[in-house]
């Protein structure tokens, strides 16, 4: 008998204070903030840290020629740790006259202290192949993803390619690419780089979150 009291104290005594919290938070006049939805919170981290996929198009307008070249790139990114995304890419490049495939792996190390923007630097390393010669390829590339507004970004950089066995020497690249998430799940970018041999490249394609 005495056992059954202390429940029934204990349920009742539960069942008070979980009434006096309720009508303390009532009470204090100040409303219940909602969670935010976790679809509306990863759209505003931006490309960097993120677990994503790419495919794009580039039209390359040639510098002193008639032909141009079409750029037919796709990419995974995944993040390593806080700061570090890895990244492996492939690229399929027609110039009418030929064609080249390019596979590349790299770093992507960036910087969340900034409230203006997150800066980065990017290495990376290869293969380049074409119908008669292919090369060891490499990058180096800097550039910030500047947070526009929740769901876009802008991304200047700077970049320096060489494949020292094909023709020509090591490339710098000058651009801007921009990104606008259209959902939590996908987004459509766009982008235009100069190159030094004053090629322009214009490209357009997509982002997919997994």
């Amino acid at each position: 008998m005495k056992t059954k009291h202390s429940i029934s104290s204990l349920v009742l005594a539960a069942a008070l204070v979980a009434g006096f919290a309720t009508s303390a938070r009532a009470d204090s006049g100040l409303p219940e903030q909602p969670a935010p939805a976790a679809a509306d919170t990863a759209v505003g981290q931006g490309l960097l840290g993120q677990v994503y996929g790419t495919l794009t198009y580039s039209y390359i307008d040639l510098d002193g020629v008639s032909n141009h070249g079409d750029d037919y790139h796709f990419a995974l990114t995944q993040p390593l740790s806080f700061g570090l995304d890895g990244f492996l890419s492939y690229d399929f490049v027609d110039y009418n006259v030929g064609h080249q495939n390019i596979v590349m792996a790299g770093l992507r190390p960036f910087s969340t202290r900034f409230n203006w923007g997150k800066p980065y630097v990017e290495a990376g390393a290869g293969y380049a192949w074409t119908s008669g010669d292919n090369s060891f390829v490499w990058e180096v590339a800097v550039g910030t993803e500047f947070q526009v507004n929740p769901k876009t970004t802008v991304t200047p950089y700077v970049q320096y390619t060489d494949a020292p066995d094909l023709a020509g020497d090591g490339t710098w690249t000058f651009g801007a690419k921009g990104n606008y998430w259209v959902n939590s799940q996908w987004s459509v970018t766009a982008g235009v780089e100069l190159s030094d041999e004053n090629d322009v490249g214009f490209t357009v394609g997509t982002n997919f979150r997994f």
